[in-house]
């Protein structure tokens, strides 16, 4: 599965893409949301990981702009917020699960099977 993970948090972005890797996934990281967006215009991806919580556009801001402009693309959020309301205002834009950070990797791996499959993968 070809995985694009957004986190303005470099060393998250490190440790899940080396699992992902070790997982027979491949994935490009990126810590710009903007950045993000550019890319998701001109690439192919089955499936976006994404932390609410960043400069320029936010998390809930990115979720809107992909449903936007990819409708059918997988969104998983993996974030450290909590607060119940922003989860439910994450799904309500169109995230397809929601994972707290520090990641639970089993639970990460079953939701990327779950979603590969939904994507076609």
């Amino acid at each position: 599965m070809r995985i694009l993970l957004v986190d303005d948090e470099r060393e998250i972005l490190t440790v899940i893409g080396q699992w992902l890797q070790a997982h027979g996934h491949r994935s490009i990281a990126i810590s710009d949301s903007r950045e993000a967006m550019g890319m998701l215009e001109v690439e192919h991806f089955d499936l976006v990981c994404l932390d609410l919580l960043m400069p320029h556009i936010d998390g809930l801001q990115l979720i809107s702009k992909i449903r936007e402009r990819l409708p059918k693309c997988p969104i998983v959020v993996l974030s450290g917020v909590t607060d119940t309301r922003i989860v439910v205002e994450a799904m309500k834009e169109g995230a397809d699960d929601y994972l707290l950070k520090p990641i639970d990797y089993d639970k990460f791996d079953a939701i990327l099977k779950r979603l590969g499959t939904v994507s076609g993968s």
